[in-house]
């Protein structure tokens, strides 16, 4: 009981997930999650590193595909419910890191953004969408 204890639990970060105290639609009590700050930070430098290094030793399709397995590799882990924020940030950062190392490749820019955008699209760069549903009763009610 969080009156008998004085008050709600302090958020925690516990498999790459801080969790914390929230409330449903209805105003119940939940437990909700998002990527911790750290885990975040780290994969997106570790993106970047990557993107630096990769240049030099992948074509641009190759660097591509790579860059889409790895934010795809993220948002299986990472994308459940109450994250998809963290995750759109991660996905928006990531996007960018891309498209700056790709245009560092040569000394010619290689994509403005409209073009960039296109070439994501044909390689159908992932979208964040919930993977792992944490309410399963969820649509059940709905019904």
């Amino acid at each position: 009981n969080a009156q008998a204890r004085g008050g709600k639990p302090e958020e925690f970060t516990f498999l790459g997930f801080t969790h914390y105290c929230g409330k449903t639609k209805k105003g119940y009590f939940k437990v909700k999650r998002r990527t911790s700050r750290k885990k975040l930070g780290a994969s997106l430098r570790a993106f970047k590193e990557w993107a630096r290094r990769a240049r030099h030793k992948q074509t641009k399709g190759e660097m591509l595909a790579r860059a889409k397995a790895r934010v795809q590799g993220h948002l299986n882990y990472y994308a459940i419910t109450d994250n998809a924020r963290s995750c759109s940030r991660y996905v928006y950062h990531a996007t960018r890191i891309l498209r700056r190392w790709l245009n560092r490749k040569s000394q010619r820019k290689a994509y403005n953004w409209d073009q960039y955008n296109d070439v994501l699209r044909h390689v159908q760069w992932p979208r964040v969408q919930i993977r792992i549903d944490l309410n399963p009763f969820r649509r059940a009610e709905a019904c």
